[in-house]
């Protein structure tokens, strides 16, 4: 800043240039301090981590001595090792309804076969189809008409 202060084409006061570059180190000194002051935090918060860090180590120690001296009950093992049993038998249940869906699944139609069949039975459409004891007394009927016509 000062430099470009100095290059231009007139002449600076000794005294206005003494006063820009006071200007300049207050900003420099506001901008030293907010960085000394962020520091401080830094190591502030730094302490105060190391110390939660070794209270929850202690901690942590003394769970995992409490819990090698702390056997489980007979009655929690005897309850884990039902549960574990019908799980077990779950599984088992399980893969058996799925043998049984993949047989289903191979056994009947897809909803997509089954669409395709629909619109084929439509447009074939049946209920406009005769039988052959409708197709019978048509033709015994046509034959009396002509008889009784005369033909």
């Amino acid at each position: 800043m000062v430099e470009e202060r100095l290059s231009e084409s007139r002449p600076i006061k000794t005294s206005t240039l003494l006063m820009q570059i006071m200007e300049d180190v207050k900003a420099l000194n506001s901008a030293v301090s907010l960085i000394s002051q962020k520091m401080r935090h830094i190591a502030r918060n730094e302490k105060i981590l190391g110390r939660n860090i070794i209270v929850l180590n202690k901690k942590i120690k003394e769970i995992a001595e409490s819990g090698a001296n702390q056997a489980i009950p007979e009655s929690l093992i005897k309850r884990i090792e039902d549960i574990e049993k019908n799980l077990d038998d779950t599984n088992k249940k399980i893969e058996e309804i799925n043998v049984v869906v993949a047989h289903l699944r191979k056994e009947f139609v897809s909803h997509g076969e089954f669409n395709e069949l629909k619109q084929i039975v439509d447009a074939i459409n049946p209920l406009e189809l005769v039988t052959i004891d409708q197709v019978k007394e048509i033709v015994g009927q046509s034959q009396k008409k002509s008889q009784s016509v005369g033909f």
